[in-house]
């Protein structure tokens, strides 16, 4: 079958760059063909994607992108390539989810009446066809994502580009989109993914590429398998009679147009404690962390987190570090060292203290080769990793973790729970990790916690 998509030998350097992004990459995917690319975070994979959307406008490059323009002229509204990027929030521009969906057939000129259909069934596909009327706002991340997908699908491309699709979906949301993509082949269109989750897409995969330091070097019909590391060692300490560090009562919040949220929600976690929240997208997990940081006020309820009462987030500094679901929206200095640097700095740390502070939170994050590097040059793994330390380099008392393996590979993901365990053991610190997935080490948790349409329960408990 003729390749809709040819690469040969593209190089790509970002400006200012010591190495390449992309090194002397080549490869092709066919109408009806699903090439997964993978490899370990910033090895160039969400570069190759940009690169074939054109979206790189600085820089240089070698080599060719070539398109097969003669198929793309039958292609119903013209339009060749649709990508959804990794973070769903930097590619949503309107209000409403109906609008976003209707944006790009809009501009692509569909016919009037040809508009309100593909915005029902892309809707659908993604199972947010009741959502249409909702405002964007009101949506989880995992939401937003099946929306990004709906609005690609909604302009009907010949070429779709995926960067880590599966990242903030639930297990429900990666079996539908499973079967989205598989309708998507079968009508002849092109897949072209990047991903660390394999599992959930190698039904639909035809060839596997690893990358590395920008290169393809390696091809295979099965996914790569990741070597596993020391698996995390449970505490030495005892914890009966630890004190509670954080105490939430009959908390109660909703949203206009959205109802309620969180649905008298009650829990207290000791000190040193690690908790697994586990829950799909749209349980309430990230609006049940932003009402005990202080973002949020719920309706009724009450909050006590490391000795402060219905706290505001500046109470919290030092105290409790949050990572945001979305690390871009926590990143904001022009180097990775200032960005780790910048809330010891507001604690007034003496500043010898503060550079050994940022290099050991670095180190343990494996981005110390990062620090001169802007936040907003890395890639979304990498971003995540930089926010990481930035919320550990105080030695908060609590942390809390919005869905923190978005952009890691297996590897990594097992490295950070590993990090997590070494917390509690040097400062006795309580972590609570949210995700729409079980982790990768099941053992990790002393409880798991589970969230459903709002409401709290517990579930096994695996001290």
């Amino acid at each position: 079958m003729a390749s809709l998509l040819q690469i040969k030998n593209y190089t790509y350097t970002y400006p200012n760059a010591p190495a390449p992004a992309l090194a002397d990459v080549s490869l092709s995917v066919a109408a009806g063909e699903c090439v997964c690319v993978t490899g370990h975070s910033g090895c160039g994979k969400t570069t190759l994607l940009l690169a074939i959307k054109h979206l790189l406008h600085s820089g240089t490059a070698t080599g060719t992108i070539d398109l097969d323009t003669a198929s793309f002229s039958a292609s119903r509204n013209g339009n060749a390539i649709g990508i959804v990027l990794q973070n769903p929030e930097s590619q949503i521009l309107c209000t409403t989810v109906s609008e976003e969906v209707a944006f790009g057939p809009e501009n692509l000129c569909a016919a009037a009446d040809e508009i309100g259909g593909l915005v029902t069934d892309s809707l659908r596909a993604v199972g947010l066809d009741t959502f249409s009327t909702r405002t964007v706002e009101q949506l989880s991340l995992g939401q937003k994502q099946r929306l990004t997908i709906a609005s690609v699908l909604s302009m009907q491309p010949r070429i779709v580009l995926l960067d880590e699709p599966t990242s903030q979906l639930d297990g429900p949301g990666k079996i539908r989109l499973l079967e989205v993509l598989k309708q998507l082949k079968e009508q002849g269109h092109a897949l072209l993914i990047t991903e660390h989750d394999f599992a959930s897409l190698q039904p639909i995969v035809d060839r596997f590429l690893v990358m590395e330091n920008g290169a393809m070097v390696k091809a295979a019909g099965e996914p790569p398998a990741w070597k596993k590391i020391t698996a995390t060692k449970k505490s030495s300490k005892n914890r009966s009679g630890a004190s509670t560090v954080l105490s939430v009562n009959n908390l109660r919040l909703s949203y206009a147009g959205a109802g309620e949220v969180l649905r008298d929600c009650s829990v207290a976690i000791s000190q040193g404690e690690r908790i697994h929240l586990f829950g799909s997208n749209g349980a309430g997990k990230t609006s049940f962390l932003r009402c005990i940081t202080g973002f949020l006020k719920p309706q009724n309820g009450s909050v006590q987190v490391a000795g402060v009462v219905n706290p505001r987030p500046e109470q919290l500094l030092g105290k409790v570090g949050f990572l945001f679901q979305n690390p871009q929206r926590q990143l904001f200095e022009e180097t990775v060292f200032a960005e780790v640097a910048f809330s010891l700095k507001k604690l007034r740390f003496p500043l010898e203290q503060i550079s050994d502070r940022v290099m050991e939170a670095l180190s343990l994050c494996q981005i110390d080769h990062l620090a001169h590097r802007s936040p907003l040059t890395l890639s979304f793994g990498e971003q995540h990793r930089v926010a990481l330390a930035s919320v550990l380099a105080p030695q908060p008392e609590v942390l809390l973790l919005d869905e923190p393996f978005s952009g890691l590979d297996f590897m990594q993901r097992q490295r950070l729970l590993c990090i997590l365990s070494e917390l509690r053991e040097r400062f006795d610190t309580t972590v609570v990790i949210v995700s729409h997935d079980h982790l990768c080490d099941p053992f990790w948790a002393d409880r798991i916690l589970t969230m459903e349409q709002g409401s709290i329960g517990e579930g096994k408990n695996n001290s």
